[in-house]
């Protein structure tokens, strides 16, 4: 092999590596993490021990607010590093609307994020029996007698701006990023599940809306109902966040009011 071909040759396997760095390995980390977060949100419906029907949202007690924010906090540590640790179409976006993510990354997360959540639900319908699967209604959500829809997208949104704004605060902003930025995020899942559980039931993430509600559609429709709530608010949500960081919250290189004097 000539001089010529060895260094093309060490060129391409360059190239590939960067490439995997850069896509594939946040992917993956995006894909992996929302897959075990869903799962383990589903799973931990059943520790309230609810038995609802299938048009009532299943009670969801500290405990289940427990499982999905320590679920967040270990997810975060291990792979925050890696893609950022969103986990959340939500939190993707207000990252790409900041500037902190490119949009093309910012798409594939989208999909890595949207798939994982199947797998994860897949994953917890398989540990599940039938009939306790059914009684969760398979750890989806959809919204509480009398709670009319404005009512839940007005819910999901105040709920997932404080979830954004605190990735924005404590993740991704220069100035104000904290080690301690895992057990933020962490805390605000957990205060949010509490807070909105027998409303919403606190889904703040339509990636962990959309998964359940596949797998648990062999049963009932009546999860579909309303499931428009769970991308509307949590969506408009981090417009909200996104739109406070960016005029009011963020350092003075990433704020459009009240920029440092030049």
């Amino acid at each position: 092999m000539s001089n010529e071909e060895e260094t093309k040759l060490i060129n391409q396997g360059s190239e590939i590596h960067d490439k995997y760095e850069a896509y594939v390995r946040p992917m993956l980390a995006e894909f992996f993490g929302v897959a075990v977060f869903v799962s383990v949100g589903c799973l931990s419906v059943l520790m309230s021990g609810a038995q609802a029907a299938p048009d009532v949202v299943p009670f969801s007690g500290p405990g289940v607010a427990l499982g999905h924010g320590l679920a967040i906090v270990l997810l975060v540590t291990s792979f925050g590093s890696i893609s950022g640790g969103h986990f959340n179409p939500a939190v993707t976006l207000a990252a790409v609307l900041t500037g902190a993510t490119r949009p093309v990354t910012g798409l594939i997360y989208f999909f890595a994020q949207m798939a994982g959540g199947l797998l994860g639900a897949g994953i917890a319908r398989a540990i599940i029996p039938s009939d306790m699967y059914v009684a969760i209604g398979g750890g989806a959500q959809t919204l509480a007698p009398g709670v009319t829809a404005g009512q839940g997208i007005l819910c999901e949104m105040v709920l997932t701006t404080v979830l954004v704004l605190t990735v924005l605060m404590t993740a991704i902003d220069p100035r104000t990023k904290a080690a301690l930025a895992p057990i933020a995020i962490g805390f605000a899942i957990i205060l949010g599940v509490l807070a909105g559980c027998l409303l919403t039931g606190a889904s703040m993430n339509p990636a962990r809306s959309f998964g359940p509600a596949v797998f648990i559609s062999y049963t009932t429709s009546a999860y579909w109902t309303y499931h428009y709530v769970y991308w509307v608010g949590p969506l408009l949500g981090s417009l909200m966040a996104t739109l406070w960081y960016r005029l009011f919250l963020g350092s003075a290189e990433n704020r459009l009011l009240f920029k440092e004097n030049a």
